[in-house]
C-alpha cells in the first residue's frame, strides 16, 4: 500500500496530449497538415507559449526530426510560423532542434530473416543524444520513416512502440510520434495518443 499523496504526479509537459515517459501519437491522413500541426507545437513548447492554446508550465527543449521534407523547407515553414505568432529568436534561445531526414536518417528496426529487430546501436545513440541536449520532448515525422517494419506486421510494429516507450522512459522525456493513415473521404484530422511504458 502507498499512501495516495506520496504517488508522484503524471508529467505532463504539454495540454494533455504529451507526457514524460510516454509516447504519443498524432494520426491522420496525408496532406491535411500534421506536419505543420507539430511544427507549431515544437514552437509553442520551446517559447513556453499557448500558440494553440494547450498548457505549458514553462519553456521545453525540443528536439523535432522531420524525416520527409529538405531543412531548407524546414526553415521556411518554421520562419512563417515565427512571423505568424510574432516570435523571436530570444522566445526561442537554444530549445529548439531540427534535422531533416535528408541529411540525417533515422531507423530504428529492421526485417531480418527470422523476423524484425530493433537497432539497438540506434535507439542507444538516439538516447545518449536526447540525454546530452537535455531534450524534454522529441518529435519524429512521419513514424514510417523511422523504420523498416511492415506496418501489417503487428508483433513487430509492437516491438517498435515498446523500444520507442524505452526511450521515453530512459530519457525522462515526451516523445511525440507523428503517423499518416490513408485518406478515406472527407475525414478530417484526427488526434490519438497511445501511451507506453518501458
Amino acid at each position: 500500500w502507498i499512501e495516495p499523496d506520496q504517488i508522484q504526479a503524471r508529467e505532463w509537459v504539454y495540454g494533455r496530449h504529451l507526457i514524460r515517459k510516454f509516447v504519443s501519437v498524432t494520426v491522420a491522413p496525408g496532406g491535411v497538415g500534421k506536419s505543420s500541426l507539430t511544427l507549431t507545437e515544437a514552437l509553442s513548447m520551446a517559447t513556453g507559449k499557448p500558440l494553440l492554446g494547450q498548457h505549458i508550465a514553462k519553456p521545453l527543449r525540443v528536439w523535432l526530426w522531420n524525416l520527409e521534407d529538405p531543412m531548407e523547407e524546414l526553415t521556411r515553414r518554421i520562419q512563417a510560423a515565427c512571423q505568424r505568432y510574432g516570435l523571436t529568436p530570444q522566445d526561442i534561445g537554444n530549445r529548439l532542434y531540427i534535422d531533416s531526414g535528408r541529411e540525417q536518417e533515422l531507423c530504428t528496426a529492421i526485417t531480418v530473416k527470422n523476423g524484425a529487430t530493433i537497432q539497438k546501436p540506434v535507439t542507444e545513440r538516439l538516447v545518449q543524444q536526447i540525454r546530452e541536449k537535455q531534450i524534454d520532448v522529441l518529435i519524429v515525422d512521419p513514424f514510417v520513416s523511422s523504420h523498416a517494419i511492415s506496418e501489417n506486421d503487428n508483433p513487430a510494429m509492437d516491438a517498435v512502440a515498446k523500444a520507442w516507450g524505452k526511450i521515453a522512459d530512459q530519457t525522462n522525456s515526451a516523445i511525440s510520434l507523428v503517423h499518416h493513415t490513408r485518406k478515406q473521404g472527407s475525414d478530417s484530422e484526427v488526434t490519438a495518443e497511445s501511451s507506453r511504458g518501458g
